[in-house]
């Protein structure tokens, strides 16, 4: 009876859109597959409200019964702003090549719930999960498709390539075919090709100027070659309409090795409501390598209007400096990428993006950019007037 209540619980937690009162970091971890091993981890649960919160944490997913927790229930109160949970997973052998899951459901649950009909639509649910990734024999690549419009009028395509088999990729590719609502094809474009080892990641790269279309919707449909496989990805983007945006980014008062609260500020130009929009914040080392992957939780964007996404990253072991990342915009089967800039020193993150820059709990930045605004209309305005000046007293 008590399954059956857990269950019909979750599904209310499906159905229902939610508002969490707590974040967790991180997310998500991924680990190569090692059978027969105990490996422990551990997430952190930010008070992000600073509220009094009880929380339940229920393993779930195919591997739940591998996972065991150090604490099942707890309480924050607003002095805690957070706690570290630590928990182990035994890894079973015979795993089937891809990705399995071990999830843990954290819980939010009323204090002293009047009713079983309080109790339910009350419960928020958030989820952190470790992936094993088991390799695939001979060679096997798996992709996402990014596409993002640049200020210079042009369109990016970007493949990340994983070459997840355990023999490496000698030769891959993309060619990536343009089609209008009307399934005509107008236009081919081809990416480098590169070579991947065995659990190795790169990138597939290719432009297309926006001029060479009129604005409206498109299908691009990429067809990745590589050795003696193809892998087809489909995604939607638009020429000539902002869709949805990334209009501010703000950080947390920030400390290096702690907890960095990212807000970003998503503004939706469409006059439809977008559904299940999350981002998804990659950031990478000097070599181009993913260092560190974290994302918010789902909402939904109305027509017209502006939402805040939330997203916590764990900076320990983060040294100072500069680093590229991507933030990633993802609602439905449509994907937009965004390059930044994170500019990381012991107490700050300045965030560098695509005509702004974001300087951590401050406005600084926004106020340094109208105040060279201001100079240079007050400069171009004393020009023009001493120009109009020195004509009349030529005419003169």
């Amino acid at each position: 009876m008590i399954n059956l209540k857990l269950g019909f619980i979750i599904i209310i937690i499906a159905i229902i859109p939610l508002t969490s009162s707590f974040g967790i970091t991180p997310a998500q971890q991924i680990i190569e597959y090692e059978p027969e091993t105990e490996q422990k981890f551990s997430f952190s649960i930010i008070n992000s409200e600073n509220k009094k919160i009880n929380l339940v944490l229920l393993p779930q997913g195919e591997l739940n019964r591998s996972i065991a927790l150090s604490n099942y229930s707890i309480s924050l109160t607003p002095e805690i702003s957070s706690i570290t949970i630590e928990y182990s997973v035994k890894i079973p052998k015979g795993l089937s090549p891809g990705k399995h899951n071990a999830e843990i459901l954290i819980l939010e649950i009323p204090e002293a719930p009047s009713s079983e009909l309080t109790y339910i639509g009350s419960i928020v649910g958030i989820i952190t999960k470790t992936v094993i990734e088991v390799p695939y024999p001979g060679k096997y690549a798996e992709s996402g498709f990014g596409i993002e419009s640049s200020e210079e009028g042009k369109v990016n395509f970007v493949i990340p390539l994983v070459s997840k088999g355990n023999l490496d990729i000698a030769r891959a590719k993309a060619v990536i075919d343009i089609f209008t609502p009307l399934n005509e094809k107008i236009v081919s474009i081809t990416t480098q090709e590169i070579s991947l080892a065995s659990g190795e990641r790169k990138e597939l790269a290719a432009q297309l100027e926006a001029s060479q279309i009129t604005p409206g919707k498109y299908l691009a449909v990429a067809t990745i070659l590589y050795d003696e496989s193809t892998l087809i990805l489909e995604r939607e983007f638009s020429i000539g309409n902002d869709g949805i945006s990334i209009k501010n980014i703000e950080v947390n008062d920030f400390s290096l090795g702690e907890i960095a609260k990212f807000e970003f500020l998503l503004e939706n130009n469409q006059n439809f409501q977008v559904e299940d929009a999350y981002i998804l914040m990659q950031v990478l080392n000097n070599e181009g390598d993913i260092m560190a992957e974290f994302k918010s939780a789902t909402y939904n964007l109305p027509p017209f209007g502006s939402e805040l996404l939330v997203a916590f990253w764990d900076t320990e072991g983060v040294k100072t400096g500069t680093y590229d990342a991507k933030a990633f915009i993802n609602f439905g089967q449509s994907s937009i990428q965004k390059e930044l800039t994170l500019d990381i020193s012991n107490n700050d993150i300045t965030v560098v993006g695509v005509g702004y820059v974001i300087k951590s709990g401050s406005s600084n930045g926004s106020l340094t950019t109208i105040l060279i605004i201001a100079i240079a209309v007050l400069v171009i305005l004393n020009l023009t007037w001493f120009l109009i000046l020195r004509k009349k007293v030529k005419n003169k």
